[in-house]
């Protein structure tokens, strides 16, 4: 499935309890455990890190199409890399498979 629309997630059994945005910049590990699209051509994926961290993260539609997320399978392993923009937010630069 590519990503949930917003009526699939609200008719859905996902609980997005715990998950949080990351703020530490740097590459992080874990599982995609779901996706939606969200309401502003975004999609929004929540990951389940090695760490044991819950990771909620958003990518916008760029040339590299919204970071390849909504081609990623549920449960696969990914590297998530965030860096820091100009204004000295934390944001996510890429994510790939593993």
């Amino acid at each position: 499935m590519k990503a949930y629309a917003q009526r699939q997630f609200a008719r859905s059994d996902f609980r997005t309890e715990g998950y949080e945005l990351n703020n530490i910049e740097g590459s992080f590990t874990g599982t995609l455990v779901f996706k939606k699209w969200g309401k502003k051509c975004n999609i929004i994926a929540y990951v389940e890190a090695d760490d044991g961290r819950k990771i909620v993260c958003t990518a916008f539609q760029k040339p590299d199409n919204y970071l390849g997320i909504q081609d990623i399978e549920i449960g696969t392993k990914v590297e998530l890399t965030y860096g820091t923009t100009n204004r000295g937010t934390i944001r996510l630069n890429a994510v790939r498979t593993k």
